[in-house]
């Protein structure tokens, strides 16, 4: 990570300090197509890393304005007086599935990144959740290439093999050499029904603004010992997940989500203002994603532990970009 990234991280993690926060917390998320490799190969969405500050009450967030404004002009106000928040810093990084090319390879995936800073508010209540998030990112930046390249070497010398192989292709990048862009988003989930500390289920939606733009609608449960807001379920946390960390007390529950997304503009794929090397055009980005996870969650004191299984349809329509994808996650929190 680079010398300013780094700068910022310190300075985020200041922050909470400025806080009178009942409850707060810090987490750590890292998704990665490695761990699940009997299903999985390294390719698509290969890796996401994000670290989130999270408190209950006011602060001092570098989005929040932002993201405030956004709730008001969508007409979205509190439930009542609970207003949950956070900020986090993260990158999502995607790649075709020949890491050895270096020329673009036209029928699958172009490589991707964002780096990105992202304030998040929840208004909830017993039953129900309101949230509205800002995101303020940087697609095409070569931090990407440099983790990949590194973790990679780590593998190779753990299993004494050839494989994988550095990837040669990130030259090729939507927006290589880095280009500003923005991402706005509300989502809104309800308890549909459940049995107190031990199961629940609820529906949720979501549109999204931006360098992508979608709409979304789902369901998830989760069954066990359960002391946590159903709203705080930890899905798909580094992307378009469920609103914040949990901020209940000890528990453990096993949970499945669903997700229905109909995608209208995907940067990623169709690239945004700067000329890349590789986009598609609309006609060949598929317009509904199904996606899903399932996991263990397990908090005991202040520390809360998820292991997750994910997976996602194919994107886009052309040659070997077609399949599912699987990957992994590894999800930590810690409440102060």
């Amino acid at each position: 990570m680079t010398a300013p990234a780094w700068r910022l991280l310190a300075l985020l993690m200041l922050l909470p300090s400025l806080s009178h926060a009942a409850q707060r917390g810090i987490g750590f998320y890292s998704d990665q197509d490695l761990l699940l490799p009997i299903v999985n190969e390294d390719r698509d969405y290969t890796m996401g890393v994000a670290f989130e500050f999270f408190h209950e009450g006011d602060g001092i967030y570098p989005l929040d304005k932002a993201a405030r404004w956004l709730g008001e002009y969508m007409g979205v106000h509190g439930v009542d007086d609970t207003i949950h928040r956070s900020y986090m810093i993260g990158s999502v990084n995607y790649t075709p599935n020949d890491l050895t090319a270096t020329a673009p390879v036209t029928d699958d995936r172009p490589y991707a990144s964002v780096l990105f800073l992202t304030n998040k508010r929840v208004h909830a209540s017993g039953s129900k959740a309101v949230g509205v998030e800002a995101q303020f990112g940087i697609l095409g930046t070569y931090v990407a290439r440099e983790v990949q390249r590194t973790l990679h070497a780590w593998w190779r010398d753990f299993k004494n093999s050839e494989e994988p192989v550095d990837p040669r292709g990130w030259g090729n990048q939507i927006s290589a050499g880095g280009e500003p862009t923005v991402r706005f988003r509300i989502a809104k989930s309800r308890r549909i029904a459940q049995d107190p500390g031990l199961w629940d289920l609820s529906q949720t939606w979501s549109l999204a603004l931006g360098y992508q733009t979608n709409a979304s609608f789902g369901f998830s449960a989760r069954a066990g010992q359960i002391a946590s807001p159903f709203w705080t379920i930890p899905f798909d946390p580094i992307n378009r997940g469920n609103f914040l960390p949990s901020l209940g007390g000890e528990e453990w529950y096993l949970w499945t989500a669903y997700r229905a997304r109909v995608v209208g503009y995907d940067a990623l794929l169709q690239g945004q203002f700067r000329d890349s090397v590789l986009t598609y055009d609309a006609d060949e980005i598929e317009r509904l994603v199904h996606e899903g996870g399932a996991g263990l969650t397990v908090a005991w004191r202040f520390v809360q532990l998820t292991a997750a299984a994910n997976v996602k349809t194919a994107e886009l329509n052309v040659g070997q970009a077609d399949r599912t994808h699987w990957w992994g996650g590894t999800y930590l929190t810690v409440r102060f």
